[in-house]
This record gives structure tokens, sequence and C-alpha cells, in this order.
């Protein structure tokens, strides 16, 4: 299901600041942020510059944000094995998908940043 286009938008909005301020535009030739749509979830990578001197770049799957249609509400969402992905608890779904940013740099327990 896609999201409606307001909801989008104002997401690719808040994630692309989020991804902005996060990394300054200094180190991002070492590393950086980007986000990609799928549906209702937006997943956020950390981009590395050169994985174990291969001269490509590494994504790791940092956070996913499930929006869902009924509720009009976000989640975030930690990787965890073998792709899945699992609802954090200290963060409640909420309208304000910058709440679960604020959460997401909060991370006490290293879930979202190794």
């Amino acid at each position: 299901m896609l999201l409606p286009e307001l909801v989008r938008r104002s997401a690719e909005k808040n994630l692309t600041e989020y991804c902005e301020e996060r990394v300054p535009y200094c180190a991002r030739h070492q590393v950086d942020l980007r986000f990609e749509l799928e549906g209702a979830s937006l997943t956020l990578f950390r981009v590395a510059a050169d994985v174990a001197g291969t001269g490509l770049p590494g994504e790791t799957p940092v956070a996913r944000f499930r929006f869902s249609i009924d509720l009009g509400q976000w989640t975030l969402h930690y990787p965890a094995a073998e792709g899945r992905w699992i609802f954090y608890l200290n963060a409640a779904p909420t309208l304000d998908l910058r709440r679960l940013l604020h959460a997401l740099d909060q991370d006490p327990f290293g879930l979202f940043w190794p």
C-alpha cells in the first residue's frame, strides 16, 4: 500500500533534513545517510564510502519507519538477523515522524547505531 501524497512528501522532507543534519558535509566522503521508500515504509541506511578496501560503497540498514494507513501513525523498527525488522518498544506509534527521529538519536540500547 502506498503512502498518501502529503504524508510521503512530509516524511521525505523530514528524513532529508535529518540526513543532512546528522552527517556533516565535510564527512560525507566517508559516511553518509540515505533513505528509501517502499510502499508504506521508509528505510534509513548508513552508507560507508569504502567497504573493506573494495572501493565499493556499503549500505547498512539503520531503521525502518512504517506508516499505518488505517491509524495514520508511524512506528519505528530496528534491524535484526536475516533481514527482519523488530518494533522498537521505547517509541510509541505517533503522527509525527520527527518524534521517532528523536528516539532514533537517543538509542540508549545501541540498536540503531552500532
